[in-house]
């Protein structure tokens, strides 16, 4: 809300010298007109009173549009016409101030008109007076020396505006309480009405116009001295004026005699001044209370915050700044932030800095700050700066963590992408090594089993038993090697195969290996029971292997029990998720060997009981791991198994 206002303050006081400089051109105007035209109103504002002398009209115009002038940039033929003008404006008030005490100096003010200022006041010639020939004196000197400041900080503009200001509002107060000494110089012509009001408003002009500095700049800040001033000028100031005008009014009219004025006044003048003096303290306490409450976030922040000035000096910092560094808030405060940041991010801080003080908010800057064990941390900085008090105000956050993190992080990338790179060398191997087989390997089995079949044809008769036997063993071994072939270029193709996620229907696909199997081994009397509905999200090429690898390792241990059953069902996990169980009631295995289920090649019965390859296990878990999920099984010997999967 503070910094709202604010915000409005200086947009409302950027307007206050344009206004005021147009307000003046068109008073000036104004009168020339009724002295051309005869208008009384316009150039006197009352009637009775002393007119506006023309030349000071014209002195008006020339002031305003100077002070137009200052209130855009300042340069080439801009800055000569505006110094111009005030050297006029300078110059001729003082020739007519000189003139009320040299003899013989030509009359300025009577350039115009002469005629009806020969007969604007009985008895007298209208002519500029001698406060408004001093008015335009500080006017155009403090036009003249608009941008000049001393190192320390002093401008003469604001002590010509101050006196100009001074000058004028003491003749409006004259005319106000009917008090001429007020508003005219011994029996010289009094100051104008609407003279003293322009002057009035171009003191204000001239304050405005430069008020980023100076007085203006500390009266429209945000600071407990500025508000002071905002709340009690324009309460104070003209609430004393109207209790004077009442109290003379009063006493003229007898109300009151003057002790009884003068009381009255005095009383009511304290009253008012002390109402608006505790409202201005009330204002400050809650401010000061405000800032307090800040002071506390200040030194209680585990960020660290930090005000430094232009030149980059350490103003101020809280103690989360110095504790991070291992340092004291002495040992920091009044020396530059670059002697503590590290020696390749000095220049680019620099730099920063310098874009922050041009009115350029950092958002996001790192950079490295040394401790006082010689080790260097990383900070993340945001900074602004504020002209009003010249101070940068940045916050940091020590990101040292973080910046090791992302390090390791980066480094973990590189080795998983060379962790990548090798699998894909791998896969390529396997690739090489898929088509050795499906190839090299499987030529040399077609031989080996032709000529073993063709053997057997035309030593048909020959062979005695023994011969024969052996010859059958030939064979029997070409084609398992050819089966053991076959699974292997399955399992490896597995991890090749792309996935496509969809809703598998499992009863279906359970259904129909189970058909399959019945119509190869038609003689075998197998119960099987599957639950309907079962879905899952997953691959259906790969879940139909899946499915076709348990329920043929089922059929397969089923084979010695006349009464077999195989069993497809689904349940619910404790955490919502489904499991799918391929129950039998076959042969079963000794759970002390479950870890080497799911192994190639591992086998727990004989190949003479139940042939196979060991493949078959191996490529379910692989299926399943392909989705993410887990494979286990239950079993106990000769009553059955209960293979369970997750995916």
């Amino acid at each position: 809300m503070v910094h709202r206002f604010h915000g409005f303050l200086s947009a409302l006081s950027a307007r206050v010298s344009p206004v005021v400089s147009v307000l003046a051109i068109g008073a000036g105007v104004a009168a020339l007109v009724g002295w051309n035209w005869h208008v009384e109103v316009l150039r006197r504002g009352l009637a009775g009173a002393v007119s506006m002398n023309p030349v000071t009209a014209l002195l008006f115009i020339l002031a305003g549009i100077c002070l137009a002038l200052h209130g855009r940039p300042f340069s080439g033929a801009r800055g000569l016409w505006a110094q111009g003008l005030a050297l006029v404006v300078m110059g001729v008030g003082g020739w007519r101030l000189l003139a009320y005490g040299v003899e013989g100096m030509g009359r300025l003010d009577q350039w115009f008109f002469a005629d009806q200022l020969a007969g604007d006041l009985p008895g007298r010639v209208n002519e500029m007076s001698p406060n408004a020939a001093l008015g335009f004196v500080l006017l155009g000197l403090g036009l003249l020396v608009m941008n000049w400041t001393t190192r320390r900080g002093f401008r003469p503009t604001e002590v010509c505006a101050l006196l100009l200001n001074l000058l004028s509002f003491l003749a409006l107060l004259g005319y106000l309480y009917e008090v001429p000494w007020l508003y005219g110089v011994v029996t010289f012509i009094p100051m104008a009405l609407p003279t003293a009001a322009v002057f009035l408003l171009l003191s204000a002009g001239l304050l405005f116009a430069r008020r980023d500095r100076g007085w203006m700049r500390l009266i429209l800040s945000s600071s407990p001295g500025g508000v002071l001033v905002r709340q009690l000028f324009p309460l104070l100031v003209p609430a004393l004026v109207l209790l004077g005008w009442l109290r003379l009014a009063g006493e003229r009219r007898g109300l009151f005699v003057a002790e009884m004025g003068t009381t009255l006044y005095t009383i009511v003048a304290i009253l008012l001044v002390g109402g608006l003096i505790w409202w201005s303290a009330r204002t400050l306490h809650h401010t000061d209370k405000a800032r307090r409450q800040a002071e506390h976030f200040f030194t209680l922040s585990m960020d660290m915050l930090c005000i430094a000035d232009r030149e980059g000096k350490l103003r101020r910092i809280n103690p989360a700044f110095a504790e991070t560094l291992g340092l004291t808030m002495e040992e920091m405060l009044g020396r530059s932030f670059l002697e503590f940041i590290h020696p390749e991010d000095r220049e680019k801080t620099e730099r920063e800095a310098e874009q922050v003080i041009l009115g350029q908010p950092t958002r996001v800057f790192e950079n490295r700050y040394c401790c006082r064990d010689g080790t260097y941390r990383w900070f993340w900085w945001q900074a602004q700066f504020y002209e009003d008090d010249g101070l940068i105000f940045a916050t940091g956050r020590d990101v040292t963590e973080q910046k090791r993190a992302q390090r390791e992080f980066r480094l973990l990338n590189e080795a998983l992408h060379e962790r990548a790179t090798q699998l894909d060398a791998s896969n390529q191997e396997l690739e090489a090594f898929s088509y050795s087989v499906s190839h090299d390997l499987r030529a040399p089995l077609r031989g080996i089993s032709g000529f073993a079949q063709a053997l057997e044809e035309r030593a048909k008769g020959m062979l005695d038993e023994t011969s024969q036997s052996y010859l059958l063993r030939v064979r029997r071994a070409a084609d398992r090697m050819g089966y053991l072939i076959d699974d292997l270029l399955k399992l490896s193709r597995l991890t090749r195969t792309e996935m496509r996620l969809e809703a598998v229907d499992l009863t279906g696909q359970a259904l129909g290996i189970l058909t399959q199997l019945k119509q190869r081994d038609a003689e075998r009397q197998v119960e099987w029971r599957v639950q309907g509905g079962m879905t899952l999200q997953a691959d259906p090429a790969l879940m139909q292997v899946l499915m076709e690898n348990l329920l043929e390792n089922a059929w397969k241990f089923t084979s010695k029990n006349p009464q077999a059953q195989i069993v497809v069902e689904m349940s619910v996990g404790e955490s919502g998720e489904k499991i799918c169980h391929v129950r039998d009631n076959g042969v079963g295995f000794d759970m002390r060997y479950a870890s080497k289920l799911f192994g190639a090649f591992q086998r727990l019965h004989s190949m003479v009981e139940f042939p196979g390859t060991g493949i078959g296990l191996a490529t379910v878990q692989r299926v399943v791991r392909r989705h993410g999920g887990r494979v286990w099984a239950d079993s106990e010997m000769n009553v059955g198994t209960t293979f369970s999967f997750v995916v």
